[in-house]
């Protein structure tokens, strides 16, 4: 194929004030970067849209937000069309944080590669990527279940509460699920086997959530915060644990909000833990091992929801914030 000269970016316009609009992004025609020794040249085919990149924007991650007119970062599944280095081949697929454009230049040892024989292309960006890793690492780590233990898994629709919930059920656990629209409930019993599934957006959310639960909670997967959180703590039994994953709920606020009541905590003689997924990189081929044969044969269900074309990503990262969408979010480029 012939290579191209310049490629198109979706670039930083202004950072969002709560909800992200589409109008905080735009596309721009920019100089492809020079491939230099030990790069490659990518294509990229599949987008990854995830809401981690609320706070980023906001200044408030683990690492500085992108400058105005910057692109917007994010990982993708590429397709190498030119390389200097005996590492990757063209025609070699790899995964890594490339951002939201169409062609990319990376250096070869911060990509993975990827077997497009193991499970369709897109699972490395969700039930076999990051998303899973996640799910898998907090509940080896952290959640610890054991059978007839019961899991409670937040954000249970999303890609990585699925995930987390049906790795939970493998293991013996009953699982009871939290998410908000009803379709969302409806797909994490249906598809991803939750034996519960209520909902946050419910005016008697705290009461469903004890009905579902009438006997406590041994482990909490938490991807929200706020008074999810708070909710799910009153429930703990003793020497419950849980995985503080992610803060979702509060991702589109300016301020932060009160923290929970701790109380419940102390006399559960419980355990919270903060999980950073990047600190179980190294254990990456461990749980493709695990996971990627339960993916294969079925036994761990995933969903997607993608969008068409790079120009198409400002929405759809602007629909996952607001809860529309189902499974994991993504762009699809080339074909």
């Amino acid at each position: 194929m012939a290579i191209p000269h310049e490629r198109q970016v979706v670039q930083v316009l202004r950072y969002p004030d709560g909800l992200p609009r589409e109008a905080d992004f735009g596309l721009d025609q920019r100089p492809l970067p020079a491939l230099r020794a030990g790069e490659v040249l990518l294509r990229t085919q599949w987008l990854s849209i995830d809401p981690y990149l609320r706070p980023l924007l906001a200044g408030r991650y683990a690492v500085p937000r992108p400058a105005l007119g910057a692109m917007v970062p994010g990982g993708a599944v590429s397709q190498v069309v030119q390389s200097t280095s005996d590492r990757f081949a063209v025609g070699d697929w790899v995964v890594g944080d490339t951002g939201w454009c169409d062609y990319a230049v990376a250096a070869v040892d911060t990509l993975r590669r990827v077997d497009p024989d193991l499970a369709p292309l897109s699972t490395a960006l969700g039930v076999l990527g990051i998303p899973g890793l996640t799910a898998w690492a907090g509940l080896k780590t952290i959640g610890r279940p054991q059978p007839g233990d019961t899991v409670l898994v937040s954000t249970a629709a999303g890609a990585v509460g699925s995930v987390a919930g049906q790795l939970a059920r493998l293991a013996g656990c009953r699982t009871v699920g939290i998410a908000g629209l009803p379709e969302k409930c409806a797909i994490a019993r249906d598809a991803y086997g939750f034996d519960e599934c209520v909902s946050h957006l419910s005016p008697t959310f705290n009461e469903d959530l004890r009905t579902a639960c009438p006997e406590g909670i041994d482990v909490y997967f938490d991807n929200v915060g706020g008074p999810v959180l708070e909710a799910a703590l009153s429930l703990l039994r003793p020497h419950a644990r849980v995985v503080l994953c992610g803060l979702s709920a509060q991702y589109n606020q300016a301020e932060r909000p009160p923290g929970p009541n701790l109380g419940p905590v102390i006399g559960a003689r419980a355990t919270l833990q903060g999980l950073v997924v990047f600190d179980h990189l190294a254990r990456f081929d461990e749980f493709t091992a695990e996971v990627a044969p339960l993916v294969r044969d079925g036994s761990v269900q995933y969903r997607e929801s993608i969008s068409d074309g790079l120009a198409a990503a400002p929405a759809a990262f602007v629909a996952t914030m607001s809860g529309q969408n189902l499974g994991k979010s993504l762009v699809r480029l080339a074909s």
